[in-house]
């Protein structure tokens, strides 16, 4: 049955409009249509667009707008590993992908060698249900990308590059249609860190998150979140969370620099004495040669709780008198940048779990 386009009530018109996009995409919109307002608020001008009547083509565009501008793109991943040496998990998928067994709702996308390596990529389509949500972004169509690659004879790792912490859920959904039970999924789990260990994990990423050609600066954002006892590993049963800002990480550079597990800083100390473990991190860093930062964000996120890697803004150093200015950065640089870092965060977890 073909989807039946309901056209949106004035009130889901502004608040998309007001809340979700953003001015720029607001002020080229109207000019489109032949509005021209200046000094006047965001609400002010979502009102006037709200106004028009816009044709089918109109709200395709402020949806994408709003569904971009409502998601952010996440790098996170998990590796399977079988105890059949055989296990091909390249091949499993294309059995998949000839014989259509995708899900309602599911389009698969062949795998594609990707260049110089022994890397695969594919993508997947789904509709995305937003329930408690208005009508108007009611049903959206998201996709994602994924590489997978096997590391050893029985070992693949996955790589899931998405918008959502349920794209990684989607895939091993779709994997489990294949995957033999003698198949162990192996994630970075927040699970198997106790307070002390996951203080431990995001202080060490700090230095060991990027490679030798960013150097580490500060720390710009830290969330705790308030669960288990610190002599417990942690489960979903998070009830309160805590941010803290630059300004109030005061000296948290100074501990991880100097290894003390940023146990020196008064904000986090007096936060994990009353039962906050950490939940994520933002890094900043700076290329060692060229005239560039970076901040990367590391965090668990979801239900059930995925560990994921995005980059929250990518800088030049410009002027004679050096100021910074945000830059895009391609996909495949960005892709590469959330790689390298998930990886080496995969590393320093398995050390840690490994010693106990």
């Amino acid at each position: 049955m073909a989807k039946v386009n309901i056209y949106p009530t004035k009130y889901e018109l502004v608040e998309v409009l007001s809340s979700i996009t953003n001015r720029g995409f607001l002020n080229a919109f109207a000019q489109s249509k032949g509005i021209f307002i200046t000094h006047v608020d965001i609400v002010t001008l979502a009102q006037e667009i709200s106004n028009l009547f816009l044709d089918n083509e109109d709200l395709e565009i402020i949806r994408k707008e709003a569904y971009s501008n409502n998601s952010s793109h996440a790098l996170s991943g998990f590796v399977l590993k079988s105890k059949d040496k055989g296990f091909n998990l390249k091949n499993d998928y294309q059995t998949l992908f000839d014989e259509g067994k995708q899900k309602i709702g599911q389009v698969l996308n062949q795998l594609t060698k990707v260049k110089g390596t022994n890397i695969y990529k594919g993508s997947i389509e789904y509709n995305k249900k937003r329930a408690g949500r208005m009508e108007f972004l009611q049903d959206e169509v998201t996709h994602f990308d994924f590489y997978i690659e096997e590391k050893e004879p029985g070992i693949w790792q996955i790589e899931v590059d998405g918008n959502r912490s349920t794209d990684s859920k989607e895939l091993k959904d779709l994997l489990g249609e294949i995957i033999k039970p003698d198949t162990e999924i192996l994630n970075i789990e927040q699970a198997l860190l106790n307070t002390e260990a996951s203080i431990v994990y995001f202080d060490k990423l700090a230095k060991s998150g990027m490679s030798s050609e960013w150097n580490f600066k500060t720390v710009r954002h830290l969330t705790l979140k308030e669960g288990a006892s610190s002599s417990e590993p942690s489960g979903d049963s998070e009830e309160k969370d805590q941010a803290a800002n630059a300004e109030e990480l005061v000296g948290i550079t100074q501990a991880i620099l100097q290894g003390q597990n940023l146990r020196e800083n008064s904000f986090v100390k007096s936060s994990v004495n009353s039962g906050y473990r950490f939940n994520a991190m933002t890094y900043e860093y700076q290329h060692a040669a060229q005239p560039y930062f970076v901040q990367v964000k590391a965090e668990f996120k979801g239900r059930p709780k995925v560990f994921e890697v995005t980059i929250v803004e990518y800088e030049e150093v410009v002027g004679e008198t050096p100021t910074r200015k945000t830059i895009n950065i391609g996909e495949a640089f960005s892709k590469e940048i959330r790689s390298m870092f998930w990886n080496n965060s995969k590393t320093v977890f398995n050390d840690i779990v490994k010693r106990g």
